[in-house]
């Protein structure tokens, strides 16, 4: 992937968490729109992404450091590249809907989420 070679400055760290938290309001004001019946049907969902987000909510030093070598994570720069919007959340969320026990911790998430990038 060419992002894992480029060097992210905290400039564009800062831009992807932007878009990252960008994504997850767009989550929530479709479950406004879509109501009760469909916010409950997307349970599990609002569950990981509440869990995805949270790593997200550090510092861009802080992030950076976190996830910086996690392919999983980069994919964000190229939702950037390609589409000005992140589709991050979304993406990991199906991944993590096959997981079979999901309980692990924000930072622990991503390490199993740049596990399976590898695998794939």
């Amino acid at each position: 992937m060419k992002e894992e070679e480029r060097d992210f400055t905290e400039t564009d760290w800062q831009r992807a968490q932007t878009a990252v938290f960008n994504e997850y309001d767009r989550f929530v004001k479709q479950l406004h729109v879509e109501g009760v019946d469909y916010t409950i049907l997307q349970a599990r969902r609002i569950v990981i992404y509440q869990d995805l987000i949270e790593e997200w909510r550090h510092n861009a030093t802080t992030l950076k450091v976190d996830l910086e070598d996690n392919t999983q994570a980069l994919t964000i720069f190229e939702d950037l590249a390609l589409k000005g919007k992140s589709h991050l959340l979304e993406r990991c969320a199906k991944k993590m809907e096959n997981w079979p026990d999901y309980i692990p911790s924000p930072l622990t998430i991503w390490l199993e989420l740049a596990e399976d990038a590898e695998r794939e």
